[in-house]
């Protein structure tokens, strides 16, 4: 039988691990410098509650399980769904605003030859309670500083930006998310035929056509104002300028910039969308949003908003660490008792290993270099 790891699984050694370990302290430590508790959920949650949670569920990317009394149950795909089961469970009595946070692995199933591995670890904070979206911003702008990582932007759109005008125009639920879908994937081709199908105002097609390639500086959002045909979407750049103008005035304006036709899971977030890219990684490093309708679907109404680290793609690019050195006190059998209360006195300041050795007829130190 050939010894492999299941597909699209891959191991981590000690090397790689460290820097992801690493990587996690810094931002966990920003974390708490920003008062967010860390918890922890189980590694399985009932399918029943991502059902719960969302309205259309990506149910063939979830690994599922049955438990003793055949309930479905499914390794978690996210950390937001089992924080706001517990926020709506162990923490109901808790007063808002929730302040939680995690560093924890997630699964989802890939496809075959992506390249993408089913297991991976997030990191991120969940503010629940409240709607204020601008400590979330500036804790993610902190946490991205603080690991390490240069040349890295954060790029900020906002859902109702499509939801509002399209629910002007479109009255098919269905139309619209094809609509988002195709924006955000900046599908130009198709989502002018898509367009084409309807009998829209020209002012009206230009803004959907327009909107998932404005992205840029503080230019973009005037842009999308020119072409707005409803208040309601005027009235959210407002709002977006606003946000971008106060994290401009902090000392944050050289890393943030907008992407207008970042729409993505319109069925999920309710407002503000962020994510953050690095150069050399695929996608995105960080993403975020706002989404008040969440809590509801567990019998806790209350607005929230939070983020998460993609630590994999993250902790690649970080530079490998320096070769772990370590004490070998190698001794002979007969001074066992003497060797390890050498060792545990060096542990005070060295990694120490212990090494018997029958050749020996003293106790020996030396240094050895591990990568």
């Amino acid at each position: 039988m050939e010894l492999r790891t299941p597909f699209s699984c891959r191991d981590l050694l000690s090397r790689d691990l460290r820097k992801r370990k690493a990587l996690c302290r810094r931002i966990l430590d920003v974390f708490d410098s920003f008062g967010f508790e860390e918890v922890s959920t189980p590694a399985m949650e009932y399918y029943q509650t991502y059902n719960q949670a969302f309205s259309t569920l990506e149910d063939r990317r979830m690994v599922k399980l049955f438990d003793e009394h055949q309930d479905i149950v499914t390794l978690r795909m996210d950390m937001t769904v089992p924080i706001a089961r517990l926020a709506a469970t162990a923490l109901n009595n808790a007063s808002a605003p929730l302040r939680l946070c995690y560093w924890s692995d997630v699964w989802k199933l890939r496809k075959a030859l992506s390249g993408r591995t089913i297991q991976t670890s997030d990191c991120g904070v969940e503010l629940i309670g409240s709607d204020d979206d601008r400590q979330v911003l500036v804790c993610a702008l902190e946490a991205l500083k603080a690991s390490g990582l240069d040349a890295w932007r954060l790029e900020l759109s906002d859902a109702r930006l499509l939801q509002n005008a399209a629910h002007l125009v479109f009255e098919n639920e269905e139309d619209i998310v094809t609509l988002a879908d195709l924006s955000d994937k900046k599908s130009m081709v198709e989502l002018e035929a898509f367009l084409d199908k309807f009998d829209l105002g020209e002012d009206i097609r230009r803004f959907f056509l327009s909107l998932p390639i404005l992205d840029g500086g503080f230019e973009s959002l005037e842009q999308a104002r020119n072409l707005a045909f409803d208040e309601g979407t005027r009235h959210v750049l407002d709002e977006l300028e606003a946000t971008g103008r106060f994290l401009e005035s902090l000392g944050y304006g050289e890393m943030i910039g907008f992407d207008l036709g970042k729409l993505p899971h319109l069925n999920y977030y309710t407002g503000l969308i962020f994510e953050a890219f690095v150069p050399g990684a695929s996608g995105a490093v960080l993403s975020g949003g706002r989404y008040d309708n969440l809590m509801a679907a567990f019998g806790r109404p209350m607005p929230s908003i939070g983020f998460a680290f993609k630590i994999d793609p993250l902790a690649a690019l970080i530079p490998d660490q320096e070769e772990r050195k370590k004490i070998v006190v190698a001794y002979p059998p007969h001074m066992a008792k003497e060797a390890f209360e050498e060792a545990g006195r060096l542990r005070a300041s060295f990694a120490v290993c212990l090494l018997e050795d029958a050749a020996l007829d003293m106790i020996e130190t030396r240094m050895e270099v591990r990568p």
